[in-house]
């Protein structure tokens, strides 16, 4: 089978070609059938796409993801040849059938992923497969192990105390961004990957870049940390574990989180940076992904046994899910608290949140005595050495080398919320305060998004101002209102007072 090549300067995110229908009936081609193209030394495995009017018969339409990746060029004559379905679907279809998968299968799967020879349909029956059939420790060690050996890895050498926390995510506050720095300061490495938001006002990631470029190489993260002993960046531009990224694109339409696969999609990323003491937070409550104890001991118990199978030493810590952490929701909002956190002025419930988190992984890796490691915390944040060493890694990563709050943005439009009626805050919720910011315009718009005046229990009067929306846009600010209304992410609940 020839053609002659016609390029395409879109990526579709995967390997596809486009055939006249005319043509793949001829050669009893269909749609995702796997093809190998060639012309002389260049060739690219394909999945094949149907059409009858972008191409005409004779031709192959070829996208970004292919030709550039090959360097075919147009008008090219290419020739076709079918190629057999991957190994790999067997072992997908063994755990379809409920068996265990060994360490090479799904090395072989994992490999198939990054090679392109899994259609996108494919994988979603993969992840079904897990989430349906289970994985034990045993493959939930080999396929972190196959996702870390599918990228870069960084190595800071040997007699370093290399440190990592994560947050499995739900509720609000940037505890990373002050973790961070304390580590740092107090002598532990802390190579930290974060994530941008998916479904959030602004993941971590979003946050940092406020203030600084978060987008780095393996080796520019390196350089980075051993530089200044920490980094806050995105997770996404450093082809760290990059088969996790590939299984998350699909695992999130379906918010699929099969725990042997989410187990693995953690731990891989910590052991890609080589960390050798972990913490995990697991948020617990309403409003939060786990919403009881029993469910959250559960998975503590797992990672406890991965960790263990992947020789590092992790402490898993349950948290109150059910409150947002700190006043702002939004990037430059998030950014503001970290700020006064380690200035010493910040929200009480992020200083004591980070301070805990960071207290727990220097008592781990031995820079602070047992039951010392909270105190040690915020004595690093009293003493300033922790804000200095945040202003040296904003620094190292492209910022300026002095951080003002009145340089941040913050949106110029704003809407305070009152209260309705005299009364006490019954529930602060994570997630319909997170929609009002995301409506407001966060976190494309980095100063937009909310601002908390109140938290759960405390009581309240009305006229009182709840919280305030804050966006650059009047438009999205209208969006926000409208979203308010719709949600009333404030729930209150009337004191009853009795006279005597």
């Amino acid at each position: 089978m020839i053609f002659k090549a016609k390029l395409f300067n879109i990526d579709a995110g995967k390997p596809v070609i486009i055939l006249h229908e005319e043509d793949a009936k001829r050669y009893e081609l269909f749609a995702s059938d796997r093809i190998i193209i060639k012309h002389g030394k260049k060739q690219a495995v394909a999945f094949v796409d149907t059409t009858d009017n972008m191409v005409k018969p004779g031709e192959m339409g070829l996208f970004g993801d292919v030709y550039k990746k090959a360097k075919f060029e147009a008008n090219e004559k290419v020739e076709v040849f079918y190629l057999r379905k991957p190994q790999s679907l067997q072992s997908i279809r063994r755990k379809l059938d409920s068996h265990e998968l060994l360490p090479e299968e799904i090395d072989e799967i994992v490999k198939d992923i990054m090679n392109g020879n899994l259609s996108e349909p494919e994988l979603a029956v993969f992840i079904s497969a897990v989430y349906t059939r289970g994985f034990n420790i045993n493959e939930s060690v080999a396929l972190t192990k196959s996702i870390v050996n599918s990228g870069e890895t960084i190595d800071l050498g040997k007699g370093k105390k290399i440190v990592d926390k994560h947050s499995i995510g739900g509720v609000t506050g940037r505890t990373t961004m002050v973790v961070t720095p304390i580590l740092a300061a107090c002598g532990a490495y802390i190579p930290k990957t974060s994530s941008r938001a998916i479904t959030s006002a602004g993941g971590t990631a979003d946050a940092m870049e406020v203030i600084c470029d978060v987008n780095f190489s393996a080796q520019e993260i390196k350089d980075i940390v051993l530089e200044t002993k920490g980094c806050v960046v995105w997770g996404g531009g450093a082809y760290l574990a990059p088969a996790d990224d590939k299984l998350i694109k699909i695992r999130h339409p379906f918010s699929l989180d099969p725990r042997g696969m989410l187990l693995a999609s953690i731990m891989a990323k910590k052991k890609s940076v080589g960390a050798e003491y972990v913490v995990i937070d697991l948020p617990v409550g309403r409003g939060s992904k786990i919403k009881d104890n029993n469910e959250a001991k559960e998975l503590a118990h797992d990672f406890k046994n991965i960790s263990e199978k992947l020789g590092i030493k992790t402490s898993v810590v349950l948290t109150d899910g059910t409150d947002p952490i700190g006043w702002g929701v939004g990037p430059s909002l998030e950014t503001i608290d970290v700020i006064k956190v380690l200035q010493g002025d910040g929200p009480r419930d992020l200083l004591d949140k980070s301070c805990t988190l960071s207290g727990i992984l220097l008592e781990m890796c031995g820079l602070a005595k047992p039951g010392c490691g909270y105190k040690a915390s915020i004595d690093c944040i009293n003493s300033g050495k922790a804000f200095k060493k945040f202003e040296e890694i904003v620094h190292a990563q492209g910022g300026a080398k002095k951080l003002k709050i009145d340089d941040l943005p913050v949106g110029k439009h704003k809407v305070p919320i009152y209260c309705p009626m005299d009364g006490r805050v019954d529930y602060v919720s994570n997630r319909r305060i997170a929609a009002v910011a995301r409506a407001a315009g966060a976190p494309k718009m980095q100063g937009s998004g909310v601002v908390l005046r109140c938290e759960n229990g405390d009581k309240v009067k009305k006229g009182q101002i709840l919280y305030e929306i804050f966006s650059d846009s009047e438009t999205q600010l209208s969006y926000a209102l409208k979203m308010d209304k719709k949600l009333q992410p404030i729930e209150l609940k009337k004191v009853l007072l009795e006279t005597i």
